[in-house]
């Protein structure tokens, strides 16, 4: 008697519900964190998490680093050594065929039964947690509000997105503010060769980008190149530091040429906008000057917060900073509230989350006043982790107790939601208690 063979689409399906998927995923997530926990020592936070945790695949393995990581240069020191690699998958795909391989093999082909259906809820529980870590990477906004003590915001700085932003200068120190934004996405493809024209009905000029760099600085012109603007040039430049060691995306600059053409036929201004410049690019149409800048995106927060006091813990005997604190004020129109933000211990309102990021007692900056940077995140997901996990040990203690009453040969069911129900209710009337 043959066997039917399988079609393509079958095999397909059958290797991403595989096992052997699973396990090679599964495997390769947890040689990852490992690679990645050890580089983040020299590469820090940021940059480690982009090589390993958010890219698709693994540009290269830094193989000097997890060795001193390991301390294992006491024993031989090996120096700086790489090892490139391009088609090692990184976190992305990796969660990318964690999810397809859970959705296929635990929710399509899984023998659905009574016996089976915590299994299916707590995978579908996990798909969900994976879900979240997608939306929270595509979705949600981060960045960076720095306070003195007694200062007060309501404003933070993007870490990565990037606009230019053009703001008319205004004699009347009572007008109202008002900036037009060009976002990145618009302007961030015009390499050299390349422009194109913005245009507003407020504005007496059209504003032209091009020669855009995303990693650049301006460089001095010998006199011999065509593309310098007031004796500058856009010089692109490398995203490893003197060490070799990946930059975070916050220390590295962009830049492009701005050309201004008045709509009423005067004569054409040329700047260049560069991120780190030290005053916007001023120009002037007409009898009015408008400044032009190349800048984080500015974020509004629906309340204000005042560092009242920030202090730091250390480590006894040591410089070491065990821990920072700030005291601040939450403001909300006319309302004020006393919180306390420390490390691991966010102050959360609103859909925002405000997490102590780090500290400065006058020396750094040379104020000689205290100051506190807070790093602000707006994440659509943020308690869909928590959710999936609750979801997770639901589903997994229903599985565990429905076993248990057929070995007890008692109701499954009853003997399972019964206790289900008052577990649930425990932690309901506990949580009642400490809130």
């Amino acid at each position: 008697m043959s066997v039917p063979q399988k079609s393509l689409l079958a095999k397909i399906f059958a290797f991403f519900a595989s096992f052997g998927l699973a396990t090679f995923t599964l495997t390769m997530l947890l040689l990852i964190t490992f690679l990645g926990t050890l580089e983040q020592a020299e590469y820090g936070l940021v940059a480690s998490q982009a090589r390993y945790f958010e890219s698709v695949f693994i540009d290269r393995i830094d193989v000097g680093a997890c060795w001193r990581a390991l301390a294992l240069n006491a024993y031989w020191d090996i120096g700086n050594v790489s090892l490139p690699l391009h088609i090692v998958p990184g976190g992305y795909t990796l969660m990318a065929l964690l999810f397809v391989n859970l959705l296929c093999g635990g929710i399509v082909r899984i023998r659905k039964s009574p016996k089976t259906i915590g299994v299916i809820i707590s995978h579908f529980a996990i798909l969900f947690m994976i879900a979240a870590g997608a939306v929270s990477y595509h979705f949600a906004k981060e960045g960076n509000l720095s306070l003195r003590e007694g200062e007060t915001s309501d404003e933070f700085l993007s870490f990565h997105d990037r606009v230019i932003e053009i703001e008319k200068v205004q004699t009347d120190e009572k007008a109202k503010r008002s900036v037009l934004v060009i976002d990145q996405s618009k302007y961030k493809d015009l390499a050299a060769g390349k422009g194109r024209t913005f245009t507003h009905e407020s504005l007496p000029f059209d504003l032209m980008i091009t020669n855009w760099k995303q990693h650049a600085q301006p460089k001095r012109d010998a006199g011999d190149r065509t593309d310098a603007v007031d004796g500058y040039y856009i010089q692109e430049i490398s995203t490893l530091d003197e060490s070799g060691a990946a930059m975070a995306d916050e220390q590295l600059a962009s830049a492009c040429v701005a050309i201004v053409k008045d709509k009423k036929g005067g004569p054409e201004q040329k700047g260049l906008l560069w991120e780190f410049a030290a005053a916007p690019w001023t120009v002037a149409v007409g009898s009015d000057k408008y400044l032009i800048s190349l800048v984080h995106r500015t974020y509004k927060l629906p309340f204000a917060i005042r560092l009242d006091q920030t202090e730091q813990e250390k480590h006894p005997g040591t410089e070491r900073a065990r821990r920072f604190t700030s005291k601040v004020t939450k403001i909300t129109g006319s309302h004020e509230e006393k919180r306390v933000i420390t490390m691991n211990e966010p102050v959360r309102s609103e859909g925002y989350a405000v997490f102590q990021q780090t500290f400065d007692d006058g020396t750094r900056s040379g104020s000689g006043v205290k100051s506190s940077g807070f790093q602000i995140v707006e994440n659509p997901s943020d308690h869909w982790p928590l959710i999936s996990c609750i979801i997770v040990a639901q589903g997994l203690l229903l599985h565990f107790l429905l076993m248990l009453g057929r070995f007890l040969k008692v109701n499954e069911w009853a003997f399972a939601l019964g206790i289900i129900f008052a577990l649930n209710a425990a932690f309901a009337l506990a949580m009642w208690k400490l809130l």
